[in-house]
């Protein structure tokens, strides 16, 4: 049940993505954290700042803390999902720590304007992108690497 709900969020990201290609590209570092309200407004925003992520060739994005909002929003869940299959090792690796650091971030409850439902599942779609990961580092670059 949970995967058929992450996978309808991912379908949704995916149609407003696509929806929003012919548009300009989005400054990420200006454009300030993302809104977490459940309003078209702020899933356009999620959505442009994932698309824009997923495109940036360096992934300058991974090299970035990321603060309590960004976390909560969810936009480097969606970010990750869209490029796992180009990441190196190291970008695994790092993947995966960034992961583990948003846990601890997620635990400490909802962000401020999140409701507590999107937290959870956010919390949950951590988890689950966080196992893709780790599994994708395990099958391309071995164990214990």
């Amino acid at each position: 049940m949970r995967a058929l709900r992450y996978n309808l969020i991912g379908i949704g990201v995916l149609a407003v993505s696509a929806a929003l290609a012919g548009c300009a590209g989005l400054d990420i570092q200006s454009a300030g954290g993302p809104c977490l309200s459940d309003s078209a407004e702020c899933v356009g925003q999620r959505t442009a700042m994932v698309r824009a992520m997923s495109a940036d060739p360096t992934r300058s994005w991974m090299t970035q803390s990321a603060d309590r909002d960004t976390v909560s929003s969810g936009v480097r869940l969606f970010a990750y999902q869209n490029v796992r299959d180009k990441l190196s090792c190291a970008e695994l690796t790092s993947a995966v720590s960034d992961l583990d650091a948003a846990k601890k971030i997620l635990a400490e409850g909802p962000a401020a304007g999140q409701s507590m439902q999107r937290h959870i599942d956010i919390k949950a779609l951590t988890d689950d992108v966080r196992a893709a990961l780790a599994a994708s580092k395990i099958r391309r670059c071995g164990p214990g690497t």
